[in-house]
This record gives C-alpha cells, structure tokens and sequence, in this order.
C-alpha cells in the first residue's frame, strides 16, 4: 500500500498566516475601543470634563479673535461719532472681522456641543474656511434670535421690561431651540419632541443647568459693571476673555444636555 502523498509545508506561508491573524485580532480590537469611546455605555457616569489639548489653542485663538472683534466694534462706533465718513471707512473692514470670528465661534459652539454629547469635549479640526463657518449661524444665532423675538412679542403684553424679557427668554429658551434644531438637524425645525420630553425626564439635570447659566449670566453682568469705564475699552479687554470661557463652558452644559437626550432615546 502506498503511502499518501501530502504537499510539502511552506514555512513561509505559515508564518504569513499567523501575521495576518494576529493583525486582524488587533484591528478587531481597535474598532471595538473605538465603538465604545463613540458610544458611551448607558448607565456610564453623565457629568465629565475632559478637554483636549487642540481645544485649549482653539479656547486661546477665540479669546483673541472675540476681544479684537469687540474692540473694532467699539472703535468703528466711536469713529462713526466722532468723523462719521471715517467711521464708514472703518466699518467695511470692521464687519468683515466681526462676521469672521462669529462664523469661527460658532463652529466651535457646535464642536463642543458634539463632542461633549459623546464624552470627551474635544475639537481635533475646523472643515473648511470662514465661508463655511458662516452657515452654522442659523444653527447658534438664529436660535438665540427666535428666543430674542419671544421675549420682545412677550413685551407687548406683559408690563416688563422689554430687555429683562428678551434676556429671560434667552436663558430659558435657547437651549430648548438649540438642541432641538441639532436633534432635527435643521435650524428650520426649532422644536424637537425628545428634548422637549428630557425636560419631564431629566427634571434635575434641567435643573442644575439653568441654576448654573443664571449664575453665570449674573457673574457677567457684575464684573461687566464694575469694570464700567467710558469709552469701555478697558472693559472689553475684562469682559472678552471672560465671555469667552462662558461660551466655552455653556457649550459643554448644553453638551451634557445632548448626553442625557441620547440616553433617553436609547433606552426608549
């Protein structure tokens, strides 16, 4: 009886075999760290800081850009009062860079928001240019228009202060608007039912929200007056880094918010 033949064993492609497996038990390996990270787990612990070091230079570039915006506003308006032909010079330059740094801090607003929602408060890249960042507006400042106009419609008929209200409604309604124009994904569609039910679900994250944005507002608005000097440059060098951070911070609250939503959603 003959003995069966069998192909000789190639070293070679042993060894490229168990490379490949190894290589594809790493990748597996990865993509699941990475799924996790995207996607907390639920029950995971809601209220956590974590910044990135990109965010750090991006807080620092828009501290810079925001305090230049406000004072060329300020001195294109004091030019208009003084020569007002050479405030008008002023003015076209001065709106360029005023358009451009909302554009850039609303980009950021949004990055933040987003990442925050998903655990980590991180802003790595900007896509595109200023032009870009232009079209999220409707999406940060369109919202804090809506709830601008309730509060002046509000105005009509209750016997306040017309910017009292207007600052009210502000606080308590834009970020009812804000999430919900990023839950639809259209700043057209400012009302959202999974926000609006989180506000019933999550009473005491609502809460503890609203009790530190009022707090905040209020810390603003007693530096801003002490600092009060006319003309108010000195002012804006106080109060532009100081809202700066403001808007950072509230940007990972509402973030927070996102979180809580999301959670909502995957556990109905």
């Amino acid at each position: 009886m003959k003995p069966v033949e069998t192909a000789p064993v190639d070293p070679r492609l042993a060894l490229a075999q168990q490379y490949l497996k190894s290589a594809t038990s790493v990748v597996a390996e990865k993509e699941a760290a990475r799924s996790r990270a995207a996607r907390p787990r639920e029950g995971a612990k809601a209220f956590s800081l974590s910044i990135s070091p990109a965010t750090i230079v991006h807080l620092l570039l828009a501290v810079v850009a925001f305090t230049f915006a406000a004072l060329a506003v300020l001195w294109c308006y004091h030019l208009l009062l003084l020569n007002f032909v050479a405030g008008r010079v002023v003015a076209l330059p001065a709106g360029v860079v005023v358009f451009a740094t909302l554009s850039y801090l609303s980009a950021l607003f949004l990055g933040v928001i987003e990442s925050t929602s998903l655990g980590r408060t991180e802003v790595e890249s900007l896509p595109g240019d200023w032009r870009e960042w232009f079209w999220t507006l409707p999406s940060t400042l369109g919202m804090l228009a809506i709830a601008a106009f309730i509060g002046w419609f509000l105005s009509l008929g209750l016997p306040l202060n017309v910017w009292l209200l207007i600052a009210l409604c502000a606080l308590v309604l834009y970020p009812i608007l804000q999430l919900s124009s990023l839950e639809t994904g259209s700043p057209l569609a400012p009302l959202s039912l999974p926000v609006l039910q989180s506000v019933a679900r999550h009473p005491f994250g609502w809460f503890a929200f609203y009790a530190v944005t009022f707090a905040m507002a209020n810390v603003l608005w007693v530096v801003a007056r002490l600092a009060w000097h006319d003309p108010p440059y000195s002012t804006v060098l106080i109060m532009g880094p100081l809202v700066t951070l403001a808007l950072f911070f509230y940007a990972w609250l509402l973030g927070q918010l996102a979180y809580l939503i999301s959670t909502q959603k995957e556990s109905s």
